[in-house]
């Protein structure tokens, strides 16, 4: 079962998780350390970060109180990646609904190969989603790897200018580098981390899109969730993409939004808003408390497509007063607005690279792979 503080998260969609996870040996743990600094305003906001942890969601991580529970969202590398936790029973469950499925998407969809994959503990689905996609010859893998009692399913697709057989090869390698992680092990190698797991890789040429949020159980109300989406707005040409950086812009979208809406633009109060400076990130927020007492937070970057250290899209939202999963539905904020914007500044500042990746200046990472552990 998936517990109600799990379905929080307001700006994606979070991963379905069945079943039970037996614990397992970590590889590399991070140890935990006290925050040094002092959070001003309030006890209980001190309170909260008296311990703190590191986690790691695809190449970022966050230093997070003790308490907080991570919960990843979107996760594609480029292959999309879901999880169950019930072992080879609930893989084979998921095969047989994901065949059932793709059926009653499109009656003209077909099923290739069903059967065990070279890789062990693994099967492998392949098919045509409709009859157009079978005329391009446009295959679909669906490959489940059985680690202990978590199942990882790996979905793809036949690449343009490549071949079914290329693209089989490219699950295997992938599936290959795949391995069961526990969420205090902070790998020191390059790579992607996933639920339950982490994907060794350090190529940098390829899509990549994660998403993951915060719970707190001390203030239920409140959700902080980052995503990035490394090859946004790609198709774009050089020249589209430089003229429409202040509509893609945060503060450009604001204020194209005001001028549009006019005097039917909602009322909110203002409490910061401008330029801010995440690691190396050159981004923009917006903090407003909007008339029913829900603090809206936002900051986002418009980075560079292809650019790994500078993602096209990349995006920090919080909100309070939230409940069953809509914004505005609790009764009240638990935080202040000094306790929110303390709250916001401290957990944006823990964003970063968890391994340094190409581009990325000192201090922008938690781990130098190049540099022996301390």
């Amino acid at each position: 079962m998936i517990s109600q503080k799990k379905k929080i998260l307001i700006l994606f969609t979070t991963i379905a998780v069945f079943g039970l996870v037996k614990p397992f040996k970590a590889r590399s743990a991070i140890e935990e350390n006290p925050v040094s600094e002092n959070i001003a305003h309030t006890k209980r906001l001190e309170m909260l970060f008296l311990k703190t942890k590191l986690v790691c969601f695809g190449r970022y991580a966050l230093r997070i109180p003790q308490e907080t529970e991570l919960i990843f969202g979107e996760t594609s590398l480029p292959s999309t990646i879901e999880i169950r936790t019930d072992g080879l029973a609930g893989r084979d469950k998921q095969v047989s609904d994901d065949i059932e499925r793709i059926k009653f998407n499109n009656p003209t969809s077909e099923i290739i190969y069903s059967g065990k994959s070279p890789i062990e503990d693994s099967w492998q689905i392949q098919y045509f989603s409709n009859k157009y996609a079978k005329d391009e010859g446009n295959v679909y893998f669906n490959t489940y790897i059985t680690k202990g009692n978590i199942t990882f399913t790996i979905g793809d697709s036949t690449p343009e200018g490549k071949t079914r057989i290329d693209a089989s090869a490219k699950q295997i390698v992938r599936a290959n580098s795949l391995r069961l992680r526990e969420e205090s092990d902070i790998p020191t190698e390059p790579g992607n981390c996933i639920p339950y797991g982490f994907i060794k890789e350090n190529s940098y040429d390829e899509q990549e899109i994660v998403s993951a949020g915060l719970h707190f159980p001390t203030f239920p109300d409140v959700t902080f969730s980052v995503s990035s989406n490394k090859n946004a707005y790609m198709d774009y040409s050089s020249d589209l993409y430089e003229k429409m950086q202040t509509e893609l812009s945060l503060l450009g979208r604001i204020n194209i939004a005001k001028k549009r809406q006019g005097k039917n633009y909602p009322s909110r109060t203002l409490l910061r808003e401008g330029k801010r400076q995440v690691q190396h990130w050159q981004g923009e927020e917006s903090l407003i408390r909007r008339t029913d007492g829900v603090h809206d937070f936002e900051w986002a970057l418009v980075g560079k497509p292809r650019d790994v250290a500078n993602p096209s899209v990349l995006e920090v939202h919080m909100y309070t007063k939230v409940a069953y999963n809509t914004v505005g539905a609790a009764k009240a904020a638990s935080l202040t607005d000094d306790e929110a914007i303390a709250l916001w500044d401290k957990l944006l500042s823990g964003l970063k690279f968890r391994v340094k990746v190409p581009g990325a200046p000192p201090g922008s990472y938690y781990i130098d792979p190049d540099q022996p552990a301390q």
